[in-house]
């Protein structure tokens, strides 16, 4: 079975943060928690304790940094007063959630923009300039080798990696484990291992997958946007890069983020363990999300997954609101020709009666380009209308793949799926008019209100 891992265990039990499992017969809420609304109205100044206080001012944000005693291999940045709605808290329970960051090792970053005074899309936009001023403000810096401390020292001890963007009232949670290889039955295992010729070691059961979240701490419930990253050695640096910085600007919408992983497999690696169980490898993610709705506040009716790259696959399968059922949930077992019983090739989850339909897809260019067009992967003559949720596909600079992404659109539209797309200049994701098109297409599929 899938393993959930207790939120006490994570170290979210402490400071009154409202964050744990849901005894039987509770609603998800403590009613003396609960805020009912977001607001645009402003947020004073948080008085926030901690071992270490500095402060600047750079591009019109006004940085408080916050730091605890000793090195760090993360820090966040909390967003105040920036003009889109934020969740209505007191200032307790601000530095209730700032103060359990800095006790968890994060460098805390407020960023106040109250004399900012930027608005929609250019506010998300300002993402990646927002990430260097605050490493500015923190003095951190960023490895200079995988494993190596670089040689400059930094006044807040930060030498993180990972820099988080979260709008006020959100927090964020690391290595969530939540799949073992081992959850995949042994008999399927041996049988991947033989095929490819590779040892089977009973060992690489115990080889995890996690995802890393931004989640509300008080509600109410927010939608999410689930990301598969494009290093399945190791994380990229979160929110400076302009290669990934759609899914951090999507933070100011006042949405979960999930970034999850590739799994890497043991046994095949990347991508031939996909071709095994892709299919259930997702479904039972978004199974496992929806499952834990309630602690993390998400509203299991708007997930919007999004994937760059090969990174696009997981997304592509869940376009497919049949992928759950039994003819397409073993399709690629059945395709590897393994002679293996339904029980000894399902990979069971705990929460297999939820549904695993997603409210629309962003897909980067690469893998989904050529794939998506597969009978196999998108039932078209199944009542596609029905069973296709709306997406987003980004056309590669590649002349292969623009003529793969105009074959798929072209098929989508004549059987009245819901389908958008914007060119791509290069291998990467635009700071321009391509982000413009995928920033509206959320909006309108999730219902976001500004």
């Amino acid at each position: 079975m899938l393993r959930i891992v207790s939120m006490a265990s994570l170290g979210l039990v402490s400071l009154g943060l409202m964050i744990g499992p849901v005894a039987a017969g509770e609603s998800g809420y403590n009613s003396s928690n609960v805020i009912p609304d977001f607001t645009c109205g402003e947020i004073p100044p948080i008085a926030v304790v901690s071992d270490g206080h500095r402060s600047m001012t750079k591009n019109g944000v006004k940085f408080d940094v916050y730091f605890g005693n000793g090195p760090k291999s993360n820090a966040v940045i909390y967003a105040i007063n920036t003009g889109r709605k934020q969740l209505v808290l007191t200032p307790e329970k601000h530095k209730a959630i700032l103060e359990d960051l800095i006790k968890r090792k994060f460098t805390v970053i407020v960023a106040d923009f109250k004399d900012k005074q930027l608005k929609g899309l250019e506010l998300e936009k300002y993402v990646v300039q927002l990430t260097a001023d605050a490493r500015e403000a923190a003095d951190g810096v960023l490895r200079r080798a995988a494993g190596n401390r670089p040689p400059a020292t930094s006044g807040t001890e930060t030498y993180a990696n990972d820099y988080f963007t979260l709008m006020s009232g959100f927090t964020v949670e690391r290595d969530v484990t939540w799949f073992r290889y081992g959850d995949i039955p042994e008999p399927f295992r041996k049988e991947i291992a033989r095929q490819l010729g590779k040892p089977f070691r009973e060992a690489d059961a115990d080889i995890v997958n996690t995802y890393d979240i931004i989640h509300p701490v008080y509600g109410p419930d927010v939608g999410v946007l689930t990301n598969y990253g494009s290093n399945e050695k190791g994380r990229e640096d979160y929110y400076p890069r302009e290669t990934t910085y759609l899914v951090m600007a999507f933070a100011f919408k006042n949405l979960a983020i999930v970034h999850q992983q590739y799994f890497n497999d043991p046994v095949g690696g990347y991508p031939k363990g996909y071709g095994y169980y892709g299919d259930q490898f997702a479904v039972n993610f978004i199974r496992h999300l929806k499952g834990n709705a309630a602690w993390y506040h998400l509203d299991v009716q708007r997930i919007c997954c999004f994937g760059h790259s090969k990174g696009t696959q997981i997304p592509g399968m869940l376009i497919n609101k049949l992928c759950s059922v039994a003819p397409f949930l073993h399709a690629k077992a059945d395709w590897n020709k393994m002679n293996l019983s339904e029980k000894d090739i399902t990979i069971p989850s705990p929460f297999s009666n939820l549904s695993t339909e997603i409210a629309c897809a962003i897909l980067g260019a690469g893998v989904a380009n050529s794939e998506l067009g597969n009978d196999k992967l998108m039932p078209w003559d199944n009542e596609p209308t029905k069973n296709i949720s709306p997406f987003f596909l980004y056309a590669d600079h590649r002349t292969d793949t623009r003529q793969a992404t105009s074959n798929t659109l072209a098929k989508a539209r004549a059987h009245g799926v819901v389908v958008e797309t914007a060119q791509l200049s290069a291998h990467t994701w635009p700071i321009g008019p391509a982000y413009d098109a995928a920033s509206a297409f959320i909006d309108r599929n999730l219902r976001l209100v500004q």
